[in-house]
C-alpha cells in the first residue's frame, strides 16, 4: 500500500510540475513526461500483479523484477528529467536553492560514474550474499525497502552515464564508457556464482519443486541479460560523444571562419 501511495504521489507531483511549466510556457521536452510516466508504469507492472506473484515463488522471476527496476525503470525516470522540471516549475527562490544543491560537493561525489558503480556493486553483492535477501523474502516491509535500494542504486549508476540536464558535474565520455565496461563483470560474476552453485542459497525457495534449476535460471538471467542494457548504453554513449565532438568542431570552424 505504501508503494502504491508513493507511485501515485510521484505521478501527481510530476504532473503538477509539468502543468506549471506548460502554463508558464517554459521550454521542457514532451518526451520527458512520457519517459517518466513509462518508468512509473513499468515499476507498477513489476512490483504488482503476475510478475510479483511469480517472484515470490521463483528466484529467476525475482531476478527479472530486480533487473527491470535497475536497468529499465531507473533510466526511464532519469530521462523524465525530474530535476529539470523542478527547476522550471519552482519559484525563483526554490530553484536557486536547488541549483546550490546541484553544484555542491555531495552532488559532485554522487554524480561520479565510479561512485555509482561502487554503490551498484555493493548493493548487488551485499544483498545476494548476506542474510538480507532471505530476510526480505519473509518480511514485506523489508522487501519494499530492498526494492527501493535496488532502484536507488540503479539511479545512482545511470545518472552520470546519461547525464540528463542539468548535469553540472557531467563526467567525460571516456570515463562513462570505462564505467560501463567495468560494470559488465559485476553482474556477470554474480550471475555465474548463482548458476554454478550446487545448493539452493535461499531457504524461502528451497522447498519448492525445481528450486536448484530455478536458481540456475536466475543466475543465467543476471549473467546474460544484465549486460544487454549496458551494451546499448555503450552504443549510445559512443554516438553521443561523436555528436558532441562534431558540434564542437562545427562551432570552432564557425568562430574561426567569422574571424
Amino acid at each position: 500500500m505504501t508503494l502504491a501511495a508513493l507511485l501515485v504521489f510521484s505521478a501527481a507531483v510530476y504532473a503538477y510540475g509539468y502543468g506549471r511549466v506548460v502554463y508558464r510556457r517554459r521550454p521542457f521536452p514532451a518526451y520527458a513526461a512520457l519517459a517518466f510516466a513509462a518508468g512509473l508504469s513499468v515499476m507498477a507492472g513489476v512490483l504488482y500483479g503476475p510478475i510479483d506473484a511469480r517472484a515470490d515463488v521463483s528466484l529467476s522471476w525475482h531476478m527479472v523484477q530486480h533487473l527491470v527496476l535497475m536497468t529499465v525503470v531507473a533510466p526511464l525516470l532519469l530521462f523524465g528529467a525530474p530535476i529539470r522540471l523542478a527547476l522550471a516549475a519552482l519559484p525563483a527562490r526554490g530553484a536557486a536553492s536547488l541549483v546550490r544543491v546541484l553544484n555542491g560537493a555531495p552532488m559532485r561525489v554522487a554524480s561520479h560514474p565510479l561512485f555509482g558503480l561502487t554503490v551498484l556493486a555493493s548493493v548487488l553483492y551485499g544483498t545476494h550474499f548476506s542474510s538480507l535477501y532471505e530476510a526480505a523474502l519473509e518480511n514485506a516491509t523489508l522487501h519494499a525497502a530492498e526494492h527501493a535500494l535496488y532502484l536507488v542504486a540503479g539511479l545512482l549508476f545511470w545518472m552520470p552515464i546519461f547525464a540528463v540536464a542539468p548535469a553540472p558535474h557531467a563526467a567525460s565520455h571516456p570515463l562513462r564508457i570505462l564505467t560501463l565496461f567495468l560494470s559488465l563483470p559485476v553482474s556477470a560474476f554474480l550471475g555465474f556464482a548463482l548458476y554454478v552453485n550446487n545448493s539452493v542459497l535461499y531457504a524461502h525457495y528451497a522447498g519448492r519443486p525445481g528450486a536448484l534449476e530455478d536458481q540456475m535460471n536466475g543466475g543465467a538471467v543476471m549473467w546474460l541479460s544484465a549486460g544487454t542494457p549496458v551494451l546499448l548504453a555503450l552504443l549510445w554513449c559512443v554516438a553521443d560523444w561523436g555528436a558532441r565532438e562534431r558540434k564542437l568542431g562545427a562551432a570552432f570552424d564557425a568562430s574561426h571562419g567569422a574571424g
